[in-house]
């Protein structure tokens, strides 16, 4: 028997999830619903940076987890030649603090040559900063990510329907399991007040060499951090950005762009004389932690086989791999269990 799953949300979580179900149960009918697609959705506009970020109090296991599985997948497109077609690419960079940190991340060991600034390396590279460290991280640009996944998505047979939900009761009679990974719409679809906006800002310029590095600037508890995240190719670089809580505003702000403008170029003056090719805002799903689990739910007046994937905060493309094999796990249990129930489970 054919069971059909819906995946609601086009995202780098939904994509991976239907690609995830579709390559691991076979035999299941896979369809993404959602009414953005690339290069629409919120990850299109981000630098593609791997690294933990605001997932409020999701497990530190958990995350390491999902974020080691997630980065074992790219260090594998990484390692083939579809690492330029699929937007991945590693850069060597600086993180910098205004206040030294109590503890170093605890993703420290699982990312390349960490290590600490040397006071003398600070007070040549960066007068005035008082700690840094060295990473070399990993990137996926969603805007070749997401188009490249879909084509494999599509190659062995998942679906997609171009639809905006306002409530699942509308695909109710289409799937025998409902995978919602909507992002931050999950307040209102799924009626979940625990989901929040965490709004991004990024103005992208022309890379003038000298910034190709991945460097941030972080102050605790602040609605901005400073950024600069190249393009796989290093033509562009993105800079940031905003942080900024409960704004649902999707459009660039120009007080925003100007203060990005102001805090890049303070930090990497060779900026100034690059040329600003594009501003993008999008938001993020804030959440208390991440929703990863399945139920037995009521829609449509139909008790039905639901899984949920959403709440990822700044690490979507960070965990993405990770969660979307989990949810693929929990798809496999919610059609063993209509399989053990049989036919009747459809009335």
């Amino acid at each position: 028997m054919v069971y059909r799953v819906g995946v609601v949300g086009a995202g780098v979580i939904g994509l991976s999830t239907a690609y995830n179900i579709k390559d691991r149960i076979p035999d299941a009918e896979v369809t993404i619903v959602a009414d953005r697609f690339s290069p629409n959705t919120t990850g299109d506009g981000t630098g593609g940076l791997w690294m933990p970020y605001m997932l409020g109090s999701t497990p530190t296991e958990s995350v390491m987890k999902w974020g080691k599985r997630t980065w074992d997948h790219l260090i594998k497109i990484l390692r083939s030649p579809e690492a330029d077609a699929a937007g991945v690419s590693i850069h060597s960079g600086h993180i910098l603090y205004e206040q030294k940190p109590e503890q170093d991340p605890f993703w420290k060991d699982m990312v390349f040559h960490f290590k600490h600034f040397t006071q003398r390396e600070l007070d040549i590279l960066f007068p005035g900063v008082k700690f840094g460290v060295h990473a070399t991280m990993m990137f996926c640009l969603c805007l070749r990510y997401l188009p490249w996944l879909m084509q494999r998505y599509k190659a062995i047979g998942g679906r997609v329907m171009k639809q905006r939900l306002s409530s699942l009761d509308e695909i109710a009679d289409l799937y025998d399991v409902i995978v919602a990974c909507p992002g931050v719409r999950a307040r209102h679809l799924l009626d979940d007040k625990e989901v929040y906006p965490i709004r991004g800002q990024i103005v992208t310029f022309t890379n003038p060499r000298s910034a190709m590095s991945y460097l941030e600037t972080t102050k605790p508890d602040d609605s901005s951090d400073t950024y600069f995240l190249p393009s796989p190719s290093a033509e562009y670089i993105h800079c940031g950005g905003t942080a900024q809580v409960n704004n649902w505003n999707e459009e660039s702000d120009p007080e925003d762009v100007k203060g990005i403008i102001e805090r890049c170029t303070k930090l990497v003056p060779s900026l100034k004389s690059a040329k600003v090719v594009s501003t993008w805002a999008g938001l993020r799903p804030g959440r208390s932690s991440i929703r990863l689990e399945k139920e037995d739910k009521m829609i449509g007046g139909k008790l039905k086989k639901v899984v949920y994937n959403y709440g990822h905060g700044g690490s979507g493309i960070t965990l993405h791999w990770g969660c979307s094999l989990e949810a693929t796990e929990l798809v496999r249990q919610s059609i063993a269990e209509l399989q053990a129930i049989g036919p009747t489970s459809k009335l």
